[in-house]
């Protein structure tokens, strides 16, 4: 009897879960969106509706399907379902939608209301996937960037810090409230060194530099990094450090407390290097840097590991390290070699070359010796030429950029047209890995022949000659970007001596300044990259020939305008010419751009902007007569690899044979 009332239980039971199962499914009261809609949107939970549907699967649908409609400003929505027979129905109320209104922000003096709402909008903007435009209302999304706030004040040391939502919903708008609650910011009472050997004093300014700052989260470790690095670079190899730390809810102090085992002072022993086939075992070495006998130093070994990869001959690098007893550093450098050769096409179109075409060959471990060789080639409407150049990026086991390189071109331009061949030595120091901080000095030496000077001037008699120069030049860059900068400023000066001396046939010196800035309207933050900003940029340049030379040839003089000058005209458009109309160069030039850009939507830019330039045959002869004007509007796109523009140029003040003004297009940062 038992057994027959289990075995009905089972059945009973399989009945009713069968009855629960459907084939097919509808959708009830849906007004805003379509049955693809909302299919689509539980696909994107990984919502799989295909028969049979069970009553798990319906529960699951029916709760996605809410937080579906709650993201789209339906705050009010709900989903139900019902099987009826073998089709499960869900039944939607969607409720009115709601946009996001007004939204205010307090946080007192800890987070100002301009950062929180930065901080806001872009979290609803990503979390919404609203790049712009007006803000549905979602719930979530709100409570989100709320939080983002609350960790933007932790990282300040608010580490009780809250943030409320309120909401107000009126008239098919919600307002909300933020509040931000900071507490208490956590300042750094005493950072204390523990260690049973003494230690080097610039261990314990470390601790000194914190104590009495504020505590950010993470802190401890940063100082932990910043002593075992000290240590390990004074030849201590095997200093081992560990942290603790306390706070004191009352006063929302912080004690450090950095315990230091420096261990013995280590030497640098015997250097091996396995792996590399195509790559000499010298070049390797020389390359690292590291010489056996001096005191271990693992910046040095970092450096010397980051030069090896920087080379680009080596997919992989890496250095073992193993102490020995005897009070040395054994290392075996193993390096899996990489494709180091490579040739890469570039086309494109400018409005003096129109198309053009370069195609550049480089490699990256020229006969094994880690050194960079590379062949360009380029084709225009205007010119075409070729160049080669051979690169020494570590020469004399120094930071020093070693280049000889050579060439050949024929070029024209609206004044001339020359064909030139020559070479050159150049040595270069680079500061900052990030920027274009150095100096660069280097010889150069070219003859111009085949030379065509449209510009009928007597007292330019040299249209073929040689050039035989040393230039020097000094740059200090701090641009917060190469490609696209917004913030900083860009420093440089170069200055040229020609001479028959040095091989050629003409003398003169030759100086050129310039110094720009770029000064955002507001602060530039993670959440608001896209800032409003104001460009100055000035140059200047002085051309003084001496010895038997009275006067420049026109290629080597200065010319302005053209898309990175003076836009109101086209390029080398401005200065003086010939009786034909034909630009003659300036021995001398003054140049003054201001600028504004203004972001409308995300990347992309308006500009207006206001040029100046003043190119006269000589200093002497420098005056008002040769000053033009061009103020104008433009428009940028910011690329990850630069940005696209177009601008166009008024003359303000015209002369005979001036433009009214000019288009000008353009890749990459104007100055």
């Amino acid at each position: 009897m038992k057994r027959r009332l289990v075995f009905l239980s089972v059945l009973v039971c399989c009945a009713a879960a069968m009855a629960q199962q459907a084939t097919e499914f509808a959708f009830e009261g849906n007004e805003t969106y379509t049955r693809a809609q909302l299919i689509k949107a539980l696909s994107r939970y990984e919502i799989d509706l295909t028969p049979p549907i069970e009553p798990t699967t319906a529960d699951d649908a029916a709760y996605f399907l809410r937080e579906f409609l709650f993201d789209q400003g339906l705050p009010e929505a709900d989903v139900e379902y019902r099987f009826a027979g073998t089709t499960v129905f869900f039944t939607i109320s969607e409720g009115p939608k709601y946009l996001l209104g007004k939204v205010t922000f307090s946080g007192g003096e800890a987070i100002t209301s301009e950062r929180m709402e930065d901080i806001f909008s872009a979290e609803m903007r990503q979390a919404t996937r609203n790049p712009f435009g007006a803000l549905r209302y979602v719930q979530s999304a709100t409570e989100s960037a709320a939080d983002r706030i609350r960790q933007a004040l932790v990282q300040d040391g608010f580490l009780g810090a809250k943030v409320e939502v309120k909401p107000e919903f009126a008239d098919r708008m919600v307002n909300v409230a933020v509040t931000a609650d900071p507490g208490r910011q956590s300042v750094i009472d005493a950072v204390v060194i523990e260690s049973a050997a003494e230690l080097p004093e610039k261990v314990r300014e470390i601790a000194s530099q914190a104590q009495g700052g504020v505590y950010h989260p993470g802190q401890e470790i940063t100082l932990r990094s910043q002593v075992i690095d000290y240590l390990r670079a004074d030849g201590y190899f095997n200093a081992t450090v560990t942290q603790q730390t306390t706070f004191d809810a009352t006063t929302g102090g912080v004690r450090i407390v950095i315990a230091v085992q420096p261990g013995g002072q280590f030497r640098m022993g015997t250097i091996g290097v396995v792996g590399n086939r195509r790559t000499l075992t010298t070049a390797i070495l020389q390359r690292l840097g590291l010489r056996a006998g001096k005191m271990y130093d693992a910046a040095l070994v970092d450096a010397g590991v980051r030069r090896l990869w920087f080379t680009g001959a080596f997919s992989d690098v890496d250095a073992r390290q193993a102490p020995t007893p005897d009070g040395t550093v054994n290392m075996v450098v193993r390096v899996t070699e990489a494709a180091a050769k490579q040739l890469t096409t570039t086309l494109g179109y400018g409005q003096w070359q129109r198309g053009f075409a370069d195609v550049t060959y480089t490699d990256r471990n020229f006969l094994g010796t880690l050194n960079r060789f590379s062949l360009r080639g380029n084709i225009s409407t205007k010119n075409y030429g070729i160049q080669a150049a051979l690169s020494d990026p570590f020469f004399l086991r120094t930071p020093v950029i070693a280049t000889i390189s050579g060439f050949a071109q024929r070029e024209e331009t609206p004044a001339y047209e020359v064909s030139q061949y020559g070479g050159g030595f150049d040595v270069e120091r680079q500061y900052d890995q990030n920027h274009l901080t150095g100096w660069r000095a280097g010889y150069q030496w070219k003859a111009v022949t085949n030379s065509v000077i449209y510009a009928d001037e007597e007292n330019d008699a040299l249209d073929d000659y040689t050039l035989g120069a040393v230039s020097f030049e000094q740059t200090l860059d701090r641009r917060n970007d190469l490609l696209s900068p917004t913030k900083g400023y860009f420093l440089n000066w170069q200055g040229d001596v020609a001479s028959r001396y040095l091989a050629g046939e003409v003398s003169f010196l030759r100086l050129s300044v310039q110094a720009t800035w770029y000064l955002p309207l507001r602060q530039i933050t993670q959440e608001r990259p896209f800032v409003p900003f104001v460009i100055l940029n000035h140059r200047a340049g002085l051309m003084v020939p001496y010895d038997t030379t009275t006067t420049a040839p026109i290629p080597e003089r200065f010319f302005l305008g053209g898309p990175d000058t003076v836009r109101s005209f086209q390029l080398d458009g401005l200065g003086p010419k010939d009786q034909n109309g034909y630009p003659v160069g300036g021995m001398a030039y003054l140049l003054g751009n201001a600028e504004i850009q203004w972001p409308i939507w995300r990347a992309l830019y308006v500009a207006g902007f206001v040029d100046v330039g003043n190119l006269s045959p000589s200093l002497e002869s420098l005056s008002w007569s040769y000053t033009r004007i061009g103020p104008g509007l433009g428009a940028r796109l910011y690329t990850p690899i630069g940005a696209l523009r177009v601008d166009y140029g008024y003359n303000l003040i015209r002369k005979e044979g001036d433009p009214i003004g000019a288009w000008q297009f353009g890749f990459g940062f104007t100055f």
